[in-house]
């Protein structure tokens, strides 16, 4: 097991966490979620290439080497720092012990000389059979302090093919935009109805805070060709209502009601939950 030394500041309550399928479409939707956080911390083009190629490549080893050829969770783990950036990418499968790369050598597909290059500091953390972490810090001014570093509340997220968990504040509209965005592309939807993909998405972001469970706003999401499903909780008793109606803006119907095909509230173990479905039958 390679082990780096590395004094990371990722927290048990990082401000963007996201779980999907180790597929490789699915390293794009990491991107978007990056290309929205680098868009509340107004990083440096530059700065967010480098990241987004670490972070790609870290990705990219779990969708070709982690679950031998089945598929498993794909765990990704931001957190702003004051001025560093750090990210954490997890697996749960065989885990890897790489040795020290020779020039130009990869490691089982991770592409290890270019993500040292690329970062401040790296760490590798794996074990057979325990998975592996790739821990990578990048320097970046500007960052954000989206809801402060309290520990968050041990809540259980909803379901989905997808889930996006982000801290209430400041990172929460461009990141669950961005994300939205391109699930409804891939779900086919037309330009205006992914605009009003996007509309939700902003509601979601500007109410959830104060009817979520703990400090992040999490949505499990499915996707299918015409439609997207999103559910957001756990939310406090109440909540869901409240919610909806929070998205009513200068007399006008509340914008989830209004975009959504379907609106329900759901109770869970955890609290409640708010469904919306979105179609587009063209």
């Amino acid at each position: 097991m390679l082990m780096v030394e590395l004094k990371l500041k990722v927290s048990e309550a990082p401000d963007m966490r996201v779980v999907l399928p180790n597929r490789a479409e699915n390293v794009a939707i990491v991107r978007q979620a990056l290309t929205g956080l680098a868009d509340a911390m107004r990083l440096d083009d530059g700065v967010l290439s480098d990241i987004k190629t670490a972070v790609s490549e870290a990705c990219n080893n779990v969708v070709l080497h982690a679950y031998d050829g089945r598929e498993g969770p794909l765990e990704v783990y931001i957190c702003p720092a004051e001025d560093e950036l750090d990210v954490v990418v997890r697996d749960r499968g065989l885990g890897i012990q790489p040795n020290p790369p020779e020039p130009d050598q990869g490691v089982q597909g991770v592409g290890l000389s270019l993500i040292q290059a690329l970062t401040d500091h790296v760490e590798f953390r794996g074990a057979s059979e325990e998975g592996t972490e790739v821990r990578m810090g990048f320097r970046a001014t500007g960052v954000v302090d989206s809801a402060g570093r309290e520990a968050d509340r041990q809540v259980e997220p909803p379901p989905g093919d997808m889930v996006l968990s982000v801290a209430a504040g400041a990172l929460a509209a461009p990141v669950l935009g961005r994300v939205a965005a391109m699930l409804a592309a891939r779900a086919s939807f037309s330009v205006d109805r992914l605009a009003d993909v996007v509309l939700v998405s902003d509601a979601i972001a500007a109410h959830a805070p104060d009817s979520i469970v703990g400090r992040h706003i999490h949505v499990g999401v499915d996707t299918s060709v015409g439609a997207l499903d999103l559910r957001v909780g756990p939310l406090e008793p109440g909540g869901g209502e409240r919610l909806v109606n929070a998205s009513a803006l200068g007399g006008m119907p509340a914008v989830l009601a209004q975009l959504a095909d379907d609106v329900d509230i759901a109770t869970t173990d955890a609290g409640e939950e708010l469904r919306l479905r979105l179609t587009d039958e063209r």
